[in-house]
């Protein structure tokens, strides 16, 4: 990135909110919506322009869009003051976050479904201050395939840091069993369990900017800013 200004000088060790790393177990369970909503909370909170949401899912995306993100195509920013980059094609995850930081801003990165493929970066020490975000469905189908990523994860050290967003993206009863599955999916232990259940407005697929998030339910926002709080070193 050229021509940018540093926001913010200092170490990243040493700033409150800490750069996270969001992926999914598998395409569909909301990875993209949880890391845009967590960037604007904490837009929204304080942060200001110093929260920066990037896109390293090399998927189609559409979230800036839904955030109604204005300005330099460089850098758009949403109404909140989020900025959202999406790097090169080939840029790595620990790239992206190592250039967020080298701008003075906090990253949450959308490094979408590819848990295995990324895990040798998370699993490096080269990221320090940096909270990895693991977004899993509750289907049994995806729960079955999601325990190789679980396993792996556990096996690497990375997992015990990880805080597990468990998304229902549609409204479907609650299942007998789901439960005890997902118990035995999720061996080692984890940095923390965060339920997002289904919101009307997320599953409707459109806007997620200020306006839309004002008709989330009580629950979704509340959800969001216990992610925040789970990130942040001043929990």
């Amino acid at each position: 990135m050229t021509g940018s200004t540093p926001l913010r000088d200092g170490d990243p060790q040493s700033w409150d909110e800490r750069a996270v790393v969001v992926c999914g177990t598998a395409g569909g369970v909301g990875t993209s919506v949880v890391s845009a909503l967590l960037a604007e909370y904490r837009a929204a909170s304080g942060l200001g322009l110093l929260s920066w949401w990037v896109d390293a899912s090399c998927n189609d995306c559409d979230i800036e869009l839904r955030l109604r993100g204005t300005g330099d195509d460089e850098l758009l920013r949403t109404s909140s003051g989020t900025g959202l980059w999406l790097p090169p094609e080939e840029t790595t995850v620990t790239d992206a976050v190592v250039e967020v930081w080298r701008q003075g801003a906090v990253p949450v990165v959308d490094a979408g479904a590819h848990p295995l493929t990324l895990l040798p970066e998370l699993a490096e020490d080269d990221l320090p201050n940096l909270t990895p975000v693991l977004v899993i469905s509750p289907r049994p189908d995806l729960l079955n395939r999601a325990r190789v990523v679980f396993t792996e994860w556990d096996r690497a050290g990375v997992l015990e840091q990880t805080v597990v967003v468990i998304t229902t993206p549609l409204p479907v009863p609650r299942q007998e069993g789901l439960a005890e599955m997902l118990v035995g999916v999720v061996s080692g232990a984890v940095g923390g369990v965060i339920g997002l259940d289904y919101d009307p407005v997320i599953g409707a697929g459109t806007g997620l900017d200020a306006e839309a998030r004002r008709g989330f339910l009580p629950a979704t926002a509340a959800t969001i800013a216990e992610l925040a709080s789970a990130t942040s070193n001043r929990r």
